[in-house]
């Protein structure tokens, strides 16, 4: 007997997969047709209503009367040039999926996502359901199987995301919107939706992505509102039953959970969701977040390349890693992404932030993999911004800007007994840390200079969780 049925009552006692709690870093890599037009304007407006910020939504607005990325596809390829022509573009020549593999695994990944169909309606795998795909067309092989055999040969985790539960474009038929079961609607709108004919034809492409490559994740990209439309329960079901009867341990996200509140003021409200992880967008909590979750961001704007986007539109490597630390002080991972070129190679300016990112874990890394949250995530009272994490009786305390002689912690106020011993983490090993209490008032003295940047973590041993 299976052990989930199609309900949400039955999937929502599916647990979180330890291996996703312990990892605490992914990599999502936004790749595809858009990969070639590469373009959004730089100044629009991120995280509203209109998603013209970002590249990979090029299909839908180079057919939108009055929008930036419709002007510029007018100006610089013509009105007789559709999206699909783009396709021959697409070749992926100087791809190497090693080569991606080697880099994801030095950073300290855990797991990669690959947007294996995108709302374009162009899949990266051999697919049976359409002509129009990588394997037939562009690149002509498949995408997803030659970098899921790399990932999985470095001991990470890997999962083709799908995004075609609502296409906005789909190869083969005109203008803006895909499948002509579909009823047009702008995306992030009410109205509009799927009939049983697209349901069928995507629900076939995504079972066969399953069976396929057997995804240790299942990354949907619904709107809530068309849940129930697409049948998602019987999809999430047939994948736990799947991974059970194979003894692997699965994850599945929010967004296909028809509960989960979407509305811009409260979008990343979970206090009704379904899946075992939450995923918000260029958003992060306050504190501690009970049920587990995964932040999700480009290191850029867009999560497809943009050609236009400089400097001045990436996270610098300091931004990058105060932020990640933030993010799995309070119980979430990063999903970081990568918007590689339409010829397979990542742009300079992502590298250098992976690598930077890769360079900070490789010092202080025991201070976040396989870690879980403190009594609280930020201490109220240090002179510098500073967050906890914790692992088998260790607690770390890392300070998100250079702290000077000495780091003050408020870390009494949460454990009566004070640490057994303190200890800097830096790149020549760990330098031990003389401790003093005043009252509730712990003092860390720092009598070595941090010998890296924009993040410095304190081992303090002996420390007890209030929450386990």
């Amino acid at each position: 007997m299976s052990p989930y049925d199609p309900t949400w009552e039955s999937l929502d006692s599916h647990p979180v997969p330890d291996w996703f709690h312990d990892a605490k870093l992914g990599i999502f890599v936004h790749w595809g047709v858009y990969s070639v037009p590469a373009w959004a304007p730089p100044d629009a407006d991120i995280g509203g209503e209109d998603a013209s910020p970002y590249a990979e939504w090029y299909p839908y607005y180079m057919y939108e009367e009055g929008s930036p990325t419709r002007e510029y596809h007018r100006e610089t390829y013509g009105e007789d040039v559709e999206y699909a022509d783009f396709i021959e573009e697409f070749t992926a020549e100087n791809w190497d999926p090693d080569a991606w593999a080697d880099l994801f695994a030095d950073v300290g990944a855990g797991y990669v996502v690959l947007t294996a169909e995108h709302h374009d309606g162009f899949p990266l795998w051999d697919t049976h359901y359409t002509r129009y795909n990588a394997a037939e067309m562009g690149p002509e092989r498949d995408l997803v199987a030659d970098l899921a055999a790399a990932i999985r040969e470095r001991g990470l985790r890997f999962a083709p995301s799908y995004h075609a539960n609502f296409n906005y474009y789909q190869p083969g038929f005109d203008g803006q919107f895909g499948h002509p079961d579909f009823e047009p609607a702008h995306p992030l709108e009410d109205g509009g939706g799927p009939g049983p004919e697209y349901v069928d034809f995507m629900n076939a492409k995504h079972r066969e992505l399953v069976r396929k490559y057997d995804p240790d994740l299942l990354w949907f990209d619904v709107p809530t509102r068309h849940s129930d439309d697409v049948r998602a329960k019987e999809l999430i079901a047939d994948y736990y039953n799947r991974a059970a009867a194979q003894d692997r341990a699965v994850a599945v996200n929010d967004r296909a959970s028809n509960d989960a509140i979407r509305a811009e003021s409260e979008r990343w409200d979970p206090s009704e969701y379904h899946g075992d992880f939450v995923t918000p967008e260029y958003h992060s909590y306050d504190e501690i977040h009970e049920e587990k979750w995964e932040a999700c961001r480009g290191i850029g704007r867009s999560f497809g390349y943009n050609r236009v986007e400089g400097e001045a539109e990436q996270l610098s490597p300091g931004e990058l890693i105060r932020s990640f630390v933030d993010i799995v002080s309070k119980n979430g991972n990063l999903l970081l992404n990568v918007g590689p070129r339409a010829d397979g190679t990542i742009p300079e300016i992502q590298r250098s932030r992976l690598e930077a990112l890769g360079d900070w874990l490789s010092i202080n890394g025991e201070a976040i993999f396989g870690t879980r949250p403190w009594a609280v995530a930020e201490d109220g009272a240090s002179d510098v911004p500073v967050r906890y994490t914790w692992r088998d009786g260790t607690c770390y305390a890392i300070a998100l800007e250079r702290p000077g002689d000495a780091l003050s912690l408020s870390l009494l106020d949460h454990v009566d007994e004070p640490p057994a011993t303190a200890a800097l983490l830096t790149r020549d090993g760990d330098r031990e840390c003389e401790l003093t209490v005043t009252g509730n008032s712990l003092t860390v003295a720092l009598s070595t200079e941090p010998d890296h940047e924009h993040a410095y973590a304190v081992r303090l041993s002996a420390t007890k969780n209030p929450r386990t």
